[in-house]
């Protein structure tokens, strides 16, 4: 069992429904299709799969049930937030935050052809395409914490965690993402299919990279990230690799190989401030706020 949380909810759970006989969509609660209770039931996360449970206990699944959707509802409800279960949806980024200076790394000479692709994003974009693929990492990260047990356990405080971890997995799924779009020339980096970028965390090449960036509008590593991914023991920074691995592998599974832009849709949303990159008009400086934490299992 990985990341395994139990919900007792006291109240019905609501959910949004499809009604065939009125065309359109209806907040229904859910019942036991047994006994027909809607109130006392449990809510069950364990890896990727989910499940509800009532008082006489019978157990069954329902299609608007998801793992993340329970694991969410913990959240809410440990920061005292409106107990509403959020669905078969990522809707929140649980991610952890944290604090620290945001300086950025000098401009390194970088490779001739990592410059001129650096250059042509840039010119297409109007963005650094490290900055560009942070927010894509997040993304990613925000929506596999919730939905996959395993990157649960290792991501997300109250399950075991840690806010350092979560950093440099976002940091080297990044990476990930950079070198996979800079090695195969792709002129927007959410053209990135996901499976693929799985390929440069291979090993510990992306350790040593560092992209170059441009003036003014960041693009760079932070100093506090490139001092992190040069001297983290084999151990610590195997922990962040296998991470991101587990990242990559939890949005490609069971769906086809598609890029980054077609996986839109599903991922959750994530405000540029809790992104590792320096702010427009602000390159060098800025600082980011820690996230509140709730408890790893309760109820709601």
């Amino acid at each position: 069992m990985q990341g395994l949380v139990r919900v007792l909810v006291a109240d019905e759970i609501v959910v949004a429904k499809y009604g065939d006989l009125i065309d359109d969509v209806l907040d229904v609660p859910l019942f036991c299709p047994r006994c027909g209770r809607t109130a006392g039931l449990t809510l069950v996360a364990d890896g990727r799969e989910a499940h509800l449970e009532c008082a006489e206990g019978h157990v069954w699944t329902d299609p608007e049930v998801a793992a993340c959707g329970v694991r969410q509802l913990l959240h809410l409800s440990a920061q005292g937030a409106p107990p509403r279960f959020p669905g078969a949806r990522v809707r929140i980024d649980m991610l952890p935050r944290i604090s620290e200076d945001r300086t950025l790394y000098p401009p390194s000479p970088g490779a001739p052809g990592h410059l001129r692709w650096e250059d042509r994003v840039l010119t297409a974009t109007g963005t650094p395409p490290l900055t560009d693929c942070l927010h894509w990492a997040r993304r990613l990260c925000a929506w596999a914490l919730p939905s996959d047990g395993e990157v649960y356990e290792r991501l997300y405080p109250p399950a075991g965690g840690n806010a350092l971890d979560a950093h440099m997995a976002v940091v080297l799924v990044a990476l990930a993402l950079y070198a996979t779009a800079a090695g195969e020339d792709l002129a927007r980096c959410e053209q990135v299919v996901p499976d693929r970028a799985a390929e440069p965390l291979a090993g510990a090449e992306l350790r040593w990279l560092r992209p170059t960036g441009a003036g003014g509008l960041g693009g760079r590593l932070r100093v506090t990230d490139v001092h992190r991914l040069a001297t983290a023991a084999p151990d610590t920074y195997e922990r962040w690799r296998t991470a991101a691995r587990l990242v990559l592998s939890a949005n490609a599974d069971d769906r086809p190989a598609v890029p980054l832009a077609d996986r839109n849709g599903r991922l959750p949303a994530v405000a540029d401030g809790v992104t590792w990159y320096a702010p427009v008009g602000r390159p060098d400086v800025g600082r980011t706020g820690d996230g509140p934490f709730g408890t790893h299992r309760g109820q709601a």
